[in-house]
């Protein structure tokens, strides 16, 4: 039986009008728009096949209980009404596809009773429906068919085109219509909020971005750099691939159940190994697709939800686009490494999911996506929505996108793999026998992470199938076009190097990192930063044995570059030199803060407290023996400074003994006692003349645990320095051998060098204020005051990835957006449009220094020229100019640049510049002292800080935190809390608007 639902009385709040058939909207009328990138592309589709049903998405509700298809309509009418995407008819205005809205309008529910109560009595007829054309010039872009008298509960079939709906609209489609039934069976009318932005105005922005320069640049390369990867992917036991590209192929699906307990332990791996479930089952579909290609290196399709930004979130409409990605398994021995690598490939589906997959294929002039992964994770609506369904199930529609898609889905009873596959191309038991090595693979790699790989051969295919597998036809690299020839070996091991490095920055995979690398990726541009540097050349010192200085590098940061330095004459590592007394010179930097050691009211800033709060068995006596261990290890930590008159120059010797480690019984003491004892201790200074500039104390509170206090002067200790103190602490804690210790001096660069790296910045820094605007609450003193409060901002991961993403477009690391960010703020808060910011660089070069305690960064100075109004891009640009410049010239003593820049300064303030920006990449991890022992990195409390505004950002690969740092002479709570605000809001701002000018109007 097959009716129409009839209307009701409570239908009357809902407006009606018919859906325009001959007549449209004026093309200059606000309800027009152009298509969004992604849309074009399913329109093209559609054009040319129009009614296929490649790209309907037919989803069914399985209804707990009874649907009132009355009911159901006037709360599908409700949302749609809500939603304009799916009320968007389609037209060819002139050359060019537009979308246009209708007016909001009864949505018919078609009653489809089942006569013996079973699902078998309708399954032809939704499969028939599933495949039903809908006709996008009409605006039909939704069709529901409920089907009633089922046993257990009725069905609801939502038929969708892809054109207005993705997987992410889902959850909110959901919970709409939820929220609205509920509301017309309570007999209310159902009143749903308008959403916060027209998908047509976020249309508008993506064919904006889409059309610049920039984007097209970045289409040509990604295509070039994946048709490096090889020729399409071709798995055995497929079929001879047809000549041409059909635009639609008939498809079948094979759905198989994970096992039971497969989702929970593989989910509770990922979040042991930190990777993602994304992560995890893709890299065993990576795994299975090498296996049945008998390549290493291959492209495949993931697909990417590709929302703009935080505003998008609550909008259904269609933003998806189809990433590739490039595979390399050759590397990796077992499971686990290989997973840690595919990290990067969720890094890179963030890097390129906005090039839209149908202008990629267009400039490499071939399709670059045979096999594709996704996993299905849309949200779901929360408890407070009365929802009357189990959770939706996509149905096929009897058509394949691509030659073979896997998705990782979850309906009511578990967790499926579903296979989607060109019928033409991989026969149904080709596709099951895939299905089961999956299968199998993930029950493998979940009872044992680090399965070798090569253990996992036995799920390849049957012999009989695996000739028809493809060859690997992967070109060699070029070298770079204009340079001087560099061996290919060279090349290789560069790009190499470059992917291990960024792949610590982002927790990724070294093989997805290098896949998208040519020879004039530029290091920074991809996010990296100066310890990373540090860290890429200590690696090749001990792998190749070649030397290599941050200086040297830093002249060419690229690929090609870095690839001249290593196809050069190998150097070996030089000792620190030291003179025939024992004597050695100090870096300009220790010779800087010897001095500000001699001005007791700095005095406190340039210390370097550590607190760790400790609780379980703690055996204090074996603890104090372990930080005497390593403060003694050590030789910075034993130094003593002299000034040499004569010379004018400030020299040190190691030769020394190591400072005290005390350790006090507070069994009796309240905590504000043992609170005041650790603020003394962190902040009581040292005699950097006679007396070692490290000490320890150990606060014994008997069953209260014990508080471990480190403390050490800042002209012999780094933050890099600080984790490895720790690390060492807890291994010698534990009974573990240390490594040998190293000699921790001070970087000093050739007279000439520093000479010529200080004109080049002066020259860059003339004419920017050496000072800043600040909202002070209080004037400054005649001498600098130090003591400091502190605040805290966490910018939340969907927002965090979202400003990652800006940032990587940009070419601009996380420290460079901060500096727009702090830029922009204060040029809201206070008019000014120039800054200086003051800036930490590691000078740490080569495995000698990597390992080694000591003062091993200098400061540098950042320009952040906001004038003018620029663009977000704008300004991003000049602050990754100017970072690189200050990189580049990182010789530059910073009292030769402050003297040149700021020669009458006084002693109530930092010289240059009041405020200062760094960046970590994660926060200061406590020390392991063993499975019985609770650590805690305590605050500190009271602080001191070394200028008057201090912000660092820390990537804390899931969300961001910006701590800010202020004095508390000049500033109240109030005010520095207003001045972080205006950080944030920036930032919120620059994800919302990436293309919008941050200062009109201010």
């Amino acid at each position: 039986m097959d009716t129409r639902a009839p209307g009701s009385a409570r239908e009357t709040d809902i407006p009606r009008a018919d859906f325009p058939q001959n007549g449209h909207p004026a093309a200059d009328s606000p309800e027009c728009a152009p298509l969004s990138l992604a849309q074009e592309r399913l329109w093209l589709i559609d054009a040319a096949a129009p009614g296929a049903a490649t790209y309907l998405v037919p989803v069914l509700l399985r209804w707990q209980g009874r649907v009132d298809p009355a009911v159901l309509g006037v709360a599908l009418t409700a949302v749609v009404a809500r939603h304009e995407p799916l009320r968007t008819g389609y037209r060819l205005r002139g050359d060019e596809p537009e979308q246009f809205v209708g007016p909001a309008a009864d949505v018919p529910v078609r009653v489809v009773r089942a006569p013996g109560g079973s699902w078998a009595d309708v399954e032809d007829e939704v499969r028939r429906l599933c495949a039903e054309p809908l006709d996008l010039a009409a605006g039909q872009v939704l069709r529901c068919v409920a089907f009633t008298g089922l046993t257990g509960g009725d069905a609801v079939l939502l038929v969708l085109h892809h054109i207005a709906f993705d997987g992410w609209s889902m959850g909110r489609l959901c919970a709409d219509l939820a929220t609205a039934y509920a509301a017309g069976v309570d007999g209310r009318p159902p009143r749903l909020p308008a959403v916060g932005v027209r998908f047509a105005e976020l249309a508008r922005r993506d064919r904006e971005a889409g059309s610049r320069p920039d984007m097209r640049a970045a289409v040509t390369d990604r295509a070039a750099e994946l048709l490096a990867a090889g020729p399409g992917l071709t798995l055995a036991g497929a079929l001879p691939a047809a000549p041409g590209r059909a635009v639609t192929r008939a498809g079948g699906e094979v759905v198989t159940a994970l096992p039971t307990g497969l989702w929970d332990r593989a989910t509770a791996l990922a979040a042991e190994h930190r990777v993602t479930p994304f992560v995890l089952f893709g890299t065993a579909f990576q795994v299975l697709l090498s296996l049945w290609s008998g390549r290493d290196t291959f492209r495949y399709g993931v697909i990417a939800a590709n929302r703009p930004g935080p505003e998008a979130d609550d909008v259904v409409g269609f933003f998806v686009n189809t990433v590739p990605l490039r595979a390399a398994l050759g590397d990796a021995d077992d499971f686990a490494q290989l997973c840690a690598q595919a990290r990067g490939e969720a890094f890179r589906t963030l890097l390129y999911q906005r090039l839209p997959y149908h202008r990629l294929t267009a400039a490499a002039r071939a399709e670059l996506v045979e096999v594709a992964f996704a996993l299905q994770n849309f949200p779901v609506p929360g408890p407070e929505v009365p929802v009357r369904w189990a959770l939706p199930e996509v149905l096929p529609n009897g058509t394949a996108k691509f030659d073979l898609m896997l998705t990782v889905e979850e309906r009511a009873d578990g967790w499926y793999a579903r296979w989607e596959h060109d019928l033409a191309r991989y026969p149904r038991p080709v596709v099951t026998a895939l299905a089961e090595a999956y299968l199998g693979l993930l029950g493998a790699v979940t009872e044992r992470y680090a399965v070798p790989l090569a253990e996992l051969a036995r799920f390849g295919p049957d012999p009989a199938w695996a000739t028809t597998a493809a060859p690997d036809a992967t070109p060699p690299r070029p070298a770079t076009a204009g340079a001087a020839p560099v061996p290919e070996a060279a090349l290789r091991r560069a790009a190499e190097c470059f992917a291990v490095a960024l792949a610590d920055l982002v927790d990724e995979p070294p093989e997805a990192v290098a896949a998208g690398l040519t020879p004039a990726a530029d290091f920074f541009a991809l996010g990296g930063h100066s310890l990373l540097v540090v860290t890429m050349l200590r690696r090749i010192e001990r792998q190749d044995g070649t030397v290599l200085s941050a200086r040297e590098f830093l002249a060419d940061p690229t690929v090609a570059g870095l690839a001249r330095l290593l196809a050069a004459p190998p150097r070996v590592a030089a000792a620190p030199p030291t003179g025939s007394d024992g004597r050695q010179a100090t870096s300009p930097a220790q010779q800087r803060f010897w001095s500000v050691d001699r001005l007791p009211w700095l005095r406190q800033a340039y210390l370097v407290p550590t607190v760790v709060d400790l609780a379980g068995g703690v055996d204090v006596e074996r603890l104090r023996a372990a930080v005497g261990t390593v403060l003694a290890r050590h030789p910075a930590l034993r130094a003593r400074f002299e000034l040499d008159r004569r010379q004018r120059r400030v020299y040190h010797r190691t030769d020394g003994p190591a400072g005290d480690v005390t350790v006090v019984d507070a069994a009796g003491w309240t905590d504000e006692q043992a609170r005041e004892a650790v603020a003394e201790w962190s902040w009581t200074g040292f005699d950097l003349a006679r007396a070692a500039p490290a000490r320890a104390h150990l606060l014994d509170r008997g069953g209260r645990g014990v508080t471990l206090v480190v403390v050490v002067h800042h002209i012999v200790f780094d933050g890099w320095s600080r984790q490895l103190l720790l690390r060492q602490i807890a291994a010698a804690y534990r009974g573990e051998d240390l490594p040998e210790p190293v000699a921790g001096t001070g970087h000093t660069d050739p007279d000439d060098a520093a000479q010529a790296d200080t004109r080049a910045v002066v020259q860059a820094l003339t004419g920017a204020p050496v000072d800043v605007v600040l909202p002070y609450d209080r004037g400054r003193g005649d001498t600098q005051e130090t003591r400091a409060g502190r605040l805290t901002y966490d910018l939340d991961p969907t927002r965090a990835d979202r400003l990652r993403k800006v940032a990587a477009d940009a070419g601009c690391t996380m420290f460079m957006v901060s500096a727009a960010l702090l830029a922009v703020a204060l040029a809201r808060v206070g008019g000014q449009r120039d800054f200086l910011f003051a800036f930490p660089w590691s000078q740490r070069t080569g495995a000698r220094s990597a390992d080694a305690v000591g003062l091993f960064i200098d400061t540098l100075v950042l320009r952040a020229d906001a004038s003018g109004e620029p663009t977000w891009q704008e300004l991003l640009a000049r602050v990754r100019d100017a970072a690189n410049l200050s990189f580049r010239h990182s010789a530059a003593p910073f009292d030769a640049v402050a003297a040149a820049l700021h020669p009458d300064r006084d002693l109530g303030r930092p010289p240059v510049t009041p405020v200062y920006l760094s960046a970590s990449d994660g926060e200061l991890a406590p020390p392991d002292l063993g499975p019985d022992v609770t650590a805690t990195v305590r605050p500190l409390d009271p602080l001191h800080l070394k200028y008057e505004l201090e912000l660092t950002v820390v990537d804390r690969r899931q969300d961001l935190r910006w701590e800010l740092l202020y004095s508390a002479a000049l500033f109240d709570p109030a005010t520095a809390h207003a001045v972080l605000h205006a950080v944030t809001a920036a930032a919120d701002d620059l994800i919302r608007q990436p293309t919008a000018r941050p200062l009109e109007g201010h």
